[in-house]
């Protein structure tokens, strides 16, 4: 059976950000768009529990529909509520989908509130999504912005995040996804945890938060193609900042031969045609910034190892050499580099990959083992 509230997890784009949307109703040409959005609305919640809504109008000017007020709640309890969901431009094919003052409170497992300000999803395709959840991501989640996210248990707030930007469209060469403040309280989250694996769980988030218990998130991914001659070139760049921990950074450039008959937006929805792809060499640089968490790394190693901080770099950098007579100078470098970030005697490590020509991204992944004999690694430290 559909249920509008699972539904809605399903589609987390981090933390939830579809969960109040209606299922597609059959057209009337003999209706306008505020009866048309209201049938819609209620046949999406039909048979699940109630729904009242305070208000639907329409400025025919500006090409505007808006429902005020939306209240529902289920049969287990659990209840939505959104101050406005407004449908801009052509109702059959609008411009764009904006839902506003969104606050959903469920009670599947604990009690637990999440509350949005506004959702924004540009040229959707149709006013209101389909209510199968593989169609409605691929159909209406292409293009959205997200902004005021926050989540709290019974315990008190445990999750925010400022604004989410998602441009998931790849026909038109170009698409990316934008996280800003993401917020997370690691430490009362562990709090809810069983009871036999918040020690582990308090070890992980004293390292990656410096023992404040709280994770902030920054991130940008950027990703643009050109088709010319029958070739493709796919340009990639990005970066995840956790701040006090690390900076990680990277940026691709891979000109590449498709299959027949395949494009560029193709590619990146089917692994297959993505296997079968075949590489005319690039590159890959990867930046890696240390914020303080490879120093508390060596301090976590040593400690669980009972042995000095200088002993657990020592046995590490042993370690590295011990690799790289098996795997190659390439490995014992970016090892050793690793080694370096830990003690302190440098900050940023740099990764770059120089790709074969004429292979197959398929054959790459075959044997992962064999890649540093097959491409150029160059690694820096600074």
């Amino acid at each position: 059976m559909f249920h509008p509230i699972r539904t809605a997890a399903l589609l987390v784009l981090p933390f939830g950000l579809a969960i109040t949307l209606p299922a597609l109703a059959d057209p009337d040409a003999d209706r306008g768009p505020t009866e048309r959005l209201e049938a819609d609305l209620r046949g999406f919640f039909a048979g699940e529990g109630t729904l009242e809504i305070g208000e639907i109008s329409s400025a025919l000017l500006r090409s505007r529909v808006t429902a005020e007020d939306l209240r529902f709640e289920s049969h287990d309890g659990e209840r939505l509520s959104v101050e406005r969901y407004i449908v801009r431009g052509d109702y059959d094919r609008p411009d764009e989908v904006t839902l506003e003052g969104i606050r959903l409170e469920a009670f599947l497992d604990e009690p637990a509130v999440m509350n949005i300000e506004q959702v924004v999803l540009n040229d959707p395709g149709r006013a209101v999504p389909p209510r199968d959840e593989e169609a409605l991501a691929d159909q209406w989640l292409g293009s959205l912005a997200l902004s005021g996210l926050n989540l709290e248990l019974a315990e008190g707030p445990v999750a925010s995040l400022a604004n989410l930007r998602l441009d998931g469209d790849l026909e038109d060469g170009s698409g990316g996804l934008w996280i800003e403040a993401l917020e997370i309280d690691l430490a009362r989250m562990i709090d809810q945890a069983p009871a036999d694996e918040r020690t582990r769980l308090r070890m992980i988030s004293n390292v990656l938060t410096d023992g404040s218990g709280r994770l902030r998130l920054d991130a940008t991914f950027d990703a643009e193609w050109e088709e010319l001659d029958g070739r493709t070139r796919l340009v990639s760049e990005g970066h995840i900042d956790l701040e006090d921990a690390l900076r990680l950074a990277h940026a691709v450039t891979l000109p590449v031969l498709l299959p027949e008959g395949v494009s560029a937006a193709e590619l990146f929805t089917d692994e297959a045609l993505l296997e079968a792809a075949t590489l005319l060499g690039g590159d890959v640089r990867l930046t890696l910034g240390d914020r303080g968490l490879f120093p508390r790394l060596a301090t976590l190693g040593a400690a669980m190892g009972g042995v000095s901080e200088t002993q657990y770099l020592e046995q590490a950098r042993t370690q590295a050499q011990g690799f790289g007579m098996m795997f190659g100078p390439q490995v014992q470098a970016l090892l050793s580099g690793l080694v370096e970030l830990m003690e302190g005697a440098a900050e940023t490590l740099e990764l770059t990959v120089t790709l074969p020509a004429e292979s197959r991204l398929g054959s790459l992944a075959d044997d992962p083992l064999a890649l540093p004999d097959r491409f150029d690694m160059r690694v820096e430290t600074r």
